[in-house]
């Protein structure tokens, strides 16, 4: 025998071995996101209604297209002989979109390099959020957590799609990764890396905007990272976003982010609006007919603002039970299966050949995730407030569990929908193996100090 081979294992290198595996399961993990999202994209068919009048998609290729042609952020149709700058859609991923065209001319070649894109994304989610907790959870349960973003269904149909969430994502993930490092390290680099990433996330999706003073008021008082760290990145989140917005009030026309959230608020509020909206693509009266009540309601609002709250308040008094149950319900739409401002389950746009349909596995994990999504939010919902009670949590369990917090609180305000969650299935994800852990540690402990039996 070597005499090496004497000697005990160290809890330092039981460490080093487990941060090893923890590093190997990420990397794994990110592998296997890109190989099942390539496959997916590749055997799906879908309708990419960007030359439609309607659709988010339709929207982004529309901004991305005058960004390369006019060198204007606007939503006028390529046709348009004079385009006027707008502020309705965030900017991050239809300047995405417009690199890809500034690389090819050719539709065909570009929409083929945006999906691949959007597939390395999706990988590059995957190992962020997991290199982000590697040692938050014990190691088989960071397995679990991989497992569970490299299939879920919703992550990997949506890199099909041309929309924001793409890009939301992986930077949501970047930014609770680069945080991770900046309160381990005491890192001013990081602590840069991880506003600027959380700035492009809220640039694609603005209902994150004000999670920037929000992580950093939890950081300060859960004392996660150092003071001049966190001013690092408040500063860092906050002048890019401030910069977008200074560019937006310059702006004249209806077009503008303000508009965008009275859109919002008023189809928020009704619980028809889901059924509505797919009625009325089928051109069905009473479809048509309640989008119609709707959009006056929207316009209204716009015009007085006041009023045109009065008028919902007043619509809401005549069944207020009704309301009530809508808006507790909301948060169940947001983490729930079905996309309902879609084709319907996982699905944003008509999808033929999709796998989970032809592949008899990818089928029964279809199936697995779908009974298991309600208890997987439970759980989540659970791991968020294990987080946010602790007096010291990691500052990618903290980034996390706010932003989920955050954005169902803002989305049970406006509109509700399971396309809106996918950027945070990772958080869910994550939030829910906490409880996990959490629930498991009790149970042993309970164990160990129970008294022995006579």
């Amino acid at each position: 025998m070597k005499s090496e081979d004497m000697i005990p294992s160290t809890p330092h290198t039981m460490h080093n071995a487990n941060a090893r595996t923890a590093i190997a399961i990420a990397l794994v993990a990110g592998l296997a996101a890109l190989l099942i999202r390539w496959y997916f994209v590749t055997h799906a068919e879908v309708l990419q209604p960007v030359y439609q009048d309607w659709g988010d998609a339709g929207h982004f290729y529309r901004y991305a297209w005058n960004l390369v042609h006019h060198g204007l952020f606007s939503s006028a149709a390529p046709d348009s002989a004079n385009p006027v700058s707008d502020g309705f859609r965030d900017p991050a991923y239809p300047a995405f979109l417009a690199m890809g065209m500034a690389i090819t001319g050719d539709y065909d070649r570009w929409y083929a390099i945006i999906i691949l894109a959007q597939v390395m994304l999706g990988a590059v989610t995957v190992t962020c959020a997991l290199l982000a907790v590697r040692d938050a959870l014990p190691t088989w349960l960071l397995g679990v957590a991989a497992v569970a973003m490299v299939l879920w269904p919703h992550l990997v149909s949506i890199p099909a799609y041309v929309l924001s969430e793409n890009l939301t994502a992986p930077f949501c993930a970047l930014t609770a990764l680069a945080l991770r490092e900046a309160a381990v390290r005491r890192s001013t680099a990081y602590a840069l890396v991880g506003g600027l990433a959380l700035a492009v996330a809220a640039l694609s999706n603005a209902a994150l905007t004000p999670g920037v003073l929000l992580l950093a008021l939890a950081f300060a008082w859960k004392r996660t990272i150092p003071r001049r760290q966190i001013l690092v990145f408040l500063v860092a989140s906050a002048v890019p976003l401030l910069a977008w917005g200074i560019r937006n009030a310059g702006l004249s026309g209806d077009l503008s982010p303000s508009m965008r959230a009275e859109v919002n608020l008023v189809q928020g509020s009704w619980p028809t609006y889901h059924a509505a909206a797919q009625l009325a693509s089928a051109e069905n009266p009473v479809g048509l007919q309640t989008i119609d009540a709707i959009n006056l309601e929207i316009a209204n609002l716009h015009i007085d603002h006041v009023q045109g709250l009065k008028e919902i308040a007043k619509r809401m008094s005549r069944a207020p039970g009704t309301y009530v149950a809508w808006y507790l319900g909301k948060p169940a739409l947001l983490w729930g299966w079905e996309i309902g401002l879609g084709s319907g389950g996982i699905y944003m746009y008509p999808t033929r050949n999709s796998p989970f349909i032809t592949n008899p596995v990818m089928k029964a994990v279809e199936a697995t995730a779908y009974i298991l999504n309600g208890v997987l939010a439970a759980l989540a919902l659970a791991g968020a407030i294990i987080v946010l009670a602790r007096r010291a949590p990691s500052a990618a369990l903290l980034t996390f569990a706010l932003t989920a917090a955050w954005v169902t609180l803002v989305y049970g305000v406006l509109q509700s929908d399971a396309r809106y969650s996918t950027p945070y299935r990772p958080a869910e994800i994550v939030l829910a193996c906490v409880a996990m852990s959490t629930a498991l540690t009790y149970v042993r402990a309970r164990i160990s100090t129970a008294p022995a039996g006579p």
